[in-house]
């Protein structure tokens, strides 16, 4: 075989390792521990709409160091869970240990009854199978508790587009609307 055939061969043989490396891309597959640009966003629904003036909305995240999600009391959070608050003062990540929050940007539906967190896995340690989730509203003492999940929530964070979902079954009076969580659904995203 002459050296320029040999050439050719070994060119087209590039061309198509090239093309399949191009077009078998994964768009839902494992995630590796420690991938920074993969995402939780965590909705939350309430019946009326979102207002920071009168009371705080929580989020705890369980990355499944403690065998148990987050309940309802936000008092047993710290030093255990990751928590999301959100108040009159902004949107903030605390860590599980002592440390300092992370300053998070967040959204309000045009209606303005939902709130959208997104927060990157790197901030939760890159859990590697899961993390529990339950949502809590509170007075703006930051104590008194308006609402929450009936029961935390798991989303497994293996699988991007996974999702996860918990409502809460408590009916809060009219006034109490803007604190009354409906629903609370959380993605893996990238």
């Amino acid at each position: 075989m002459s050296k320029l055939r040999i050439i050719k061969l070994g060119l087209c043989l590039l061309v198509i390792v090239g093309i399949i490396a191009i077009f078998s891309g994964c768009a839902r597959g494992p995630i590796e521990p420690g991938e920074t640009n993969y995402q939780l966003k965590i909705t939350v629904e309430v019946a009326g709409k979102i207002n920071t003036d009168d009371g705080i909305y929580y989020i705890g995240l369980d990355t499944g160091q403690t065998g148990i999600g987050p309940g309802s009391d936000i008092g047993d959070w710290e030093g255990y869970y990751y928590y999301v608050k959100l108040d009159s003062m902004g949107c903030y990540l605390y860590p599980k240990e002592e440390g300092s929050a992370i300053l998070l940007s967040y959204s309000t539906s045009d209606i303005g009854s939902k709130l959208q967190v997104t927060i990157a896995l790197s901030y939760l340690g890159d859990p590697e199978s899961s993390i529990d989730i339950n949502a809590v509203t509170t007075e703006s003492d930051g104590y008194t508790i308006y609402d929450y999940l009936d029961n935390y929530f798991s989303i497994n964070t293996t699988v991007l587009y996974s999702t996860g979902e918990g409502i809460s079954s408590n009916d809060l009076e009219d006034d109490e609307a803007d604190f009354d969580i409906r629903k609370v659904a959380a993605e893996i995203t990238n």
